[in-house]
């Protein structure tokens, strides 16, 4: 915040033109060598503007004015020995555009006058001040007198001084005192640089006896010099990504640090350096990259990485001020791992003209990150497969392989089917010289039985095939075969079979014999009965027998 070195022409122009809109042609500004962002080189004010409709904009993309007339740095800028200008325009509602030109430089534009350190005594010549340092947080006795202004003056008794502006009368109040008489300047408390870097003062000095202002009002800069009292801090979050199995040397990350200190010192110059993780990782003690020492970071091992950072300013010196951060590294996964099988082969049975029947549920194993293209896994049947009889899905679930027989296959063609299955990713191997695996599926196929005497039961295969005396004894015309004979003949399966049969049979008969006994004793009770009506009739054979002697009425019960 530079103050304005206005002329007395400019003075009696805005003095005479406050009723029409006014922006004065020039403005000086004295500021730092390089300006930090957000610092605030000047603050223009308009005369006559109203204040809701004027609208200011600076020329300079470096720079931004706020509605107030604060002009704010938005980027690092460098003021070299010639300075910097740039212009500010205003323009209010009646659309009249005034401009400024801006001078930015970073010393005093008075130079000394040629006696010594500048001279404050009763003539009107141009009298000049140079700019004084203090330093911040000084720490002695108040009030510390910084410069006698009137020491280069033969008459300075004839005279008196006052000062106004920033640290006197202006925000930060309080700061500075003058002697009216002697013109000693006073530091009254201490300062900070970070705050406040610099003050802009305005002494005017006056004739003691007719207290006319003998000069124009000479600008006076103080200068807050540095010291080491700001620790480095760190800048944006300490969160980095590296693919595993990376090379050495790949760059994981930049920590940024900055400190509120003096720039281009060593007070600002930081050193970085890593506390733990050196290991697999290094940092740029200049720069602050982190970079890999090996390419054996592996997230299957450990997927996370916690490094501890240091920075300390004047270059790392013992007596500089530091502070420590973690680092987080992640490992971001590859596909490093392919899909190994749980079993090295497997064997399934199936029976012939069966078809889109689940036969094998194969698992596989996979160390990459679950859920992702590295991790799922992609089943082939490599071998075995030419006819298209069987096909191969991958559960998303278990991301197990399921094996389906889709075409019937035919026992006489073939009864035995040799597959071969690959396991692969969806996604292809990377960093790695390893192949995707295969194993061998055998799948036997069986025959399907024939359907024994009518009665919905299946012989087995080797009664027709492995047992030619049987066989003929179920075709042979002339030679009479009990079930039970038939059976017995046929070891293993056939004997249970035959069992089987002679169950049912008994079990038939256990129905039908209480059905037969039921309807015997039906018919001997049916002639029980005509027996005895015909033992009642006599020998009349069965007619009944009118008598002369029979009642009148037993006769009428006869009719």
């Amino acid at each position: 915040m530079g103050k304005v070195l206005i002329s007395t022409t400019y003075l009696m122009l805005i003095l005479s033109c406050v009723e029409s809109c006014f922006l004065p042609r020039s403005l000086h500004v004295i500021v730092p060598e390089i300006i930090r962002p957000g610092y605030q080189v000047a603050k223009v004010e308009t005369v006559g503007c109203d204040a809701k409709s004027v609208q200011l904009t600076v020329k300079d993309p470096s720079f931004t004015i706020k509605s107030n007339g604060a002009v704010v740095a938005l980027t690092s800028v460098s003021v070299g020995e010639r300075g910097r200008i740039f212009s500010v325009s205003a323009r209010d509602n009646s659309g009249l555009e005034r401009k400024m030109e801006v001078h930015l430089v970073h010393s005093t534009i008075l130079k000394r006058h040629r006696r010594g350190r500048g001279s404050l005594n009763g003539s009107r010549r141009r009298a000049c001040l140079p700019s004084f340092n203090v330093v911040e947080n000084y720490k002695g006795y108040y009030p510390k007198l910084i410069e006698r202004l009137g020491s280069g003056s033969s008459d300075r008794h004839d005279v008196y001084f006052t000062i106004e502006g920033e640290g006197v009368d202006t925000y930060p109040t309080g700061v500075f005192s003058l002697d009216r008489y002697t013109g000693d300047l006073f530091l009254l408390k201490a300062v900070d640089r970070e705050e406040f870097p610099k003050y802009d003062i305005v002494v005017r000095v006056f004739d003691k006896h007719t207290n006319v202002e003998l000069d124009e009002k000479l600008p006076l800069t103080v200068i807050v010099d540095d010291v080491n009292d700001n620790a480095p801090e760190f800048v944006g979050p300490l969160q980095f990504t590296v693919p595993e199995h990376c090379s050495a040397g790949t760059v994981v990350g930049v920590v940024s640090a900055t400190d509120r200190d003096q720039i281009c010192t060593d007070h600002v110059k930081i050193k970085y350096t890593l506390v733990s993780g050196s290991d697999m990782f290094t940092i740029h003690p200049e720069t602050g990259v982190i970079t890999t020492t090996t390419n054996t970071v592996d997230r299957e091992l450990k997927d996370n990485h916690v490094v501890t950072v240091k920075i300390q300013d004047m270059n790392g010196a013992p007596n500089g001020l530091f502070a420590t951060s973690t680092a987080t590294i992640a490992l971001s996964d590859i596909n490093d791992n392919p899909p190994t099988f749980m079993k090295s082969s497997y064997n399934v049975t199936v029976q012939e003209n069966e078809s889109e029947k689940l036969l094998l549920r194969i698992p596989v194993q996979d160390k990459d990150l679950i859920n992702t293209s590295n991790w799922m896994s992609k089943f082939v049947i490599t071998k075995g497969n030419e006819n298209g009889n069987f096909r191969i899905v991958t559960d998303p679930q278990t991301n197990e392989g399921l094996l389906y027989i889709s075409k019937p296959l035919d026992y006489e063609k073939t009864n035995d089917v040799q597959l071969q299955i690959t396991a692969k990713n969806v996604a292809a191997l990377d960093g790695i010289s390893a192949t995707w695996q295969s194993i061998p599926v055998n799948v036997i196929v069986e025959k399907v039985d024939a359907v024994r005497a009518g009665l919905g039961q299946k012989i087995s295969p080797g009664i027709l095939t492995r047992d030619p005396p049987t066989r003929r004894a179920l075709t042979s015309p002339h030679t009479p075969t009990t079930f039970s004979q038939l059976f017995s003949q046929s070891p293993g399966r056939e004997q249970q079979t035959a069992r089987s049969v002679s169950f049912g049979l008994l079990g038939i008969m256990t129905i039908l014999c209480p059905v037969v006994l039921l309807l015997l004793l039906f018919l001997l009770l049916v002639f029980f009965c005509l027996k005895k009506r015909e033992n009642e009739s006599g020998d009349t054979g069965g007619i009944l027998l009118k008598s002369d002697t029979e009642a009148p009425e037993d006769r009428m019960a006869w009719e």
